[in-house]
């Protein structure tokens, strides 16, 4: 099959351009179009830091933070094991890329739970009742360690990498067939850039869901497309709603010495899920939400890379529908 004889080096590259190096942008902003709320007047979003987080409000997450704070959210860490007590101060939770202490030397398998038996039963309780939860969760090892939690809300993750297949790309486009070619002519010329993008590849492209989370709350919110950086991948499920479907020649390889590529086309890299009175939204990929710049040269992955004007509304729009205010938008 044509995916066995591909190569694999978008992997490779994803695990050491994530790993090596890298620091929030602090130098990126995002002018949003219509802050939601007045400054410090909004609901508190709480950002785990109790759990391992490869991503925190105030480390490599600031940016994503410091876009909520602009849309007028009160952001807080929360730094403490999850009860019900704890949540409750929340009006909606972030936990990105929560790992188990015992991977935090060594990433090879297995790769047990971030979260204890006791915190699974506070958040699921939580979020039936009403809260909001923003799960993120990049490749293995990552995905292993928050697939328990997953899978609870109706999410089948796979402790795997995921990207879009073709041959040396690190990056997957979704919902942009469209995308003017100068766009990636421009990103692909520069050489301070080792990515390469999906040129001549538009059969590739993945797609976006029909959600209001890719409408927002009007043409200035619109999601056109989005980009991610090697991630994890999620089954298709009527339980919950596609934000960002992976094109046909995506791939996906297991944390394992013996494994081989296979095809995840039509699979999913984020989606969204209601549950009980709650809601929550899953994304299999970390990058997507903040702003990153790694080695000597300050090389960006994220919100600030040139060809992702859009992952910055994306986020937000994730989060105005996890605190309702998309619930008017038609459809």
């Amino acid at each position: 099959m044509w995916y066995r004889t591909l190569s694999v080096s978008w992997i490779l590259f994803g695990l050491s351009h994530h790993a090596v190096g890298q620091e929030a942008d602090t130098a990126f902003h995002y002018q949003i179009p219509l802050p939601a709320y007045g400054v410090g007047a909004g609901p508190v979003v709480c950002i785990d830091a109790a759990h391992s987080n490869r991503h925190t409000a105030t480390g490599t997450y600031a940016p994503f933070a410091n876009l909520l704070r602009a849309d007028g959210y009160q952001v807080r860490g929360l730094d403490t094991a999850w009860s019900r007590t704890a949540l409750t101060q929340c009006g909606i939770v972030v936990t990105v890329n929560a790992l188990a202490p015992e991977n935090l030397r060594d990433r090879s398998l297995p790769h047990p739970p971030a979260f204890s038996k006791t915190e699974l039963d506070a958040v699921v309780g939580w979020v039936n009742d009403g809260g909001a939860l923003l799960l993120i969760a990049d490749h293995s090892p990552w995905a292993g360690a928050v697939a328990g939690l997953a899978m609870v809300f109706g999410f089948a993750m796979l402790d795997a990498f995921a990207g879009p297949g073709d041959q040396g790309a690190v990056i997957a486009l979704f919902g942009a067939p469209n995308v003017p070619d100068g766009t990636w002519r421009q990103y692909a010329t520069d050489r301070s850039l080792p990515y390469t993008p999906i040129q001549g590849a538009v059969a590739n492209v993945g797609s976006l869901g029909a959600h209001k989370i890719l409408r927002g709350r009007g043409a200035a919110e619109r999601i056109a497309w989005m980009v991610t950086f090697t991630g994890s991948v999620f089954l298709p499920s009527s339980r919950v709603e596609p934000l960002l479907v992976f094109g046909p020649r995506a791939i996906a390889i297991l944390d394992r010495p013996d494994a081989s590529p296979f095809p995840v086309g039509g699979w999913l890299q984020a989606r969204a899920a209601r549950f009980g009175e709650g809601r929550v939204v899953m994304i299999g990929e970390a990058a997507t939400c903040t702003a990153q710049v790694g080695g000597p040269r300050r090389i960006p992955t994220g919100m600030n890379v040139p060809v992702a004007p859009y992952n910055a509304q994306f986020c937000l729009n994730a989060v105005h529908w996890l605190t309702r205010l998309l619930d008017d938008v038609p459809g």
